[in-house]
């Protein structure tokens, strides 16, 4: 397909700008994706406007869906017009990971709109591998949210739930919201949000929390042992804040398993009652990363699109904007600085 495009183009830190740029011409075993939706990653931020992107220029965008647009000569089973969401993570195929079919933890692997141009653009060129075929019950808007919301399951499915258990989810944001709607149906009993946002844990107990703590209201540890008789059997950390990652030790009750999902970027420094609780309480932390398993892109994505099909996950909630991609500069800027309140941001084509 020939022609241009409009797309956000990072061609510095802090230097976004909309233009126009060739449409991906795509090779034989490639399909094009007319993009509907593509949501900006809480990731997209520091990579636009703190500590920048690994190649420059480059167009942003990996959790993206929309319509073929085009095929490669070689591909079967896909044609113009099939609604799909996008898998952005392309591992290497070689390393031991990958061997073993954990393609989240390859160690040389790409993700389309971090290492090569994603879907703040009109089109983008997707391998063959990496395109999923969406039933026609599940909107395009709700399908924007498939890739974050695969990260909350892969998470929580490394917590060991069984029917009855007490889950709390440390930070409401997008991974904590879609992390909370897993926990009801992996069988938790009883779901605990923290977050120092009123808005969001409103939000928390809309998707189905049964009860909210705000962390900066009250002692959130005291409280919630109070509320759990003792501790929770399972915490997961979704922040990404040092402060929230010892907090959730402190929660766990004994033999409790604590999952960290969110990404502080700094140090933790465990005071002695917390590692006195991880060694006396036998507690189990487990990290958890990215979202994809053998087959590639694994159960997480499956069961995402399925239940987000029959409206137990559900996404539209969690969109507090929907922009152009001529604005997409300006919400980078203004998201990163915290110069507005925001959820989940959507890009609308």
């Amino acid at each position: 397909m020939e022609g241009k495009m409009k797309a956000a183009v990072i061609h510095a830190l802090k230097d976004v700008r909309c233009e126009m740029v060739d449409i991906p011409q795509i090779g034989s075993d490639d399909v094009l994706v007319k993009v509907k939706y593509a949501g900006i990653c809480g990731s997209d931020l520091p990579r636009a406007m703190v500590s920048g992107a690994r190649k420059y220029p480059l167009i942003l965008g990996h959790e993206f869906c929309g319509e073929i647009e085009e095929v490669g000569a070689n591909i079967t089973g896909f044609v113009k017009g099939d609604r799909v969401a996008i898998a952005p993570l392309i591992p290497c195929g070689e390393c031991e990971y990958c061997r073993a079919g954990n393609y989240g933890l390859c160690d040389h692997y790409n993700i389309i709109g971090t290492g090569s141009n994603g879907a703040f653009a009109e089109y983008t060129k997707v391998p063959k591998e990496h395109v999923l075929k969406i039933p026609d019950s599940l909107d395009f808007e709700t399908a924007a949210g498939i890739e974050p919301a695969t990260i909350g399951y892969h998470g929580l499915a490394k917590a060991e739930i069984t029917p009855g258990d007490t889950v709390v989810v440390m930070g409401c944001g997008p991974i904590g919201q879609f992390t909370m709607q897993w926990a009801k149906i992996f069988g938790a009993s009883k779901i605990i949000a923290v977050d120092i946002f009123d808005e969001k844990l409103q939000l928390a107990k809309e998707l189905g929390a049964d009860i909210t703590v705000n962390s900066k209201d009250c002692d959130a540890v005291k409280v919630i042992r109070e509320l759990t008789n003792g501790g929770a059997d399972v915490v997961a950390e979704t922040a990404g804040s040092k402060f929230t990652q010892e907090q959730a030790i402190l929660i766990a009750k004994k033999r409790g398993r604590v999952v960290y999902l969110g990404i502080s970027h700094s140090e933790l420094h465990l005071k002695e009652e917390s590692i006195e609780s991880v060694l006396r309480g036998e507690i189990k932390i487990q990290g958890s990363w990215n979202s994809y398993t053998s087959p590639y892109p694994g159960r997480a994505w499956y069961a995402t699109i399925d239940f987000m099909s029959k409206g137990e996950i559900k996404f539209k909630p969690m969109i507090s904007h929907k922009i152009k991609v001529e604005e997409v500069g300006k919400y980078l800027e203004d998201m990163a600085g915290r110069k507005i309140y925001f959820n989940k941001v959507l890009v609308e084509f």
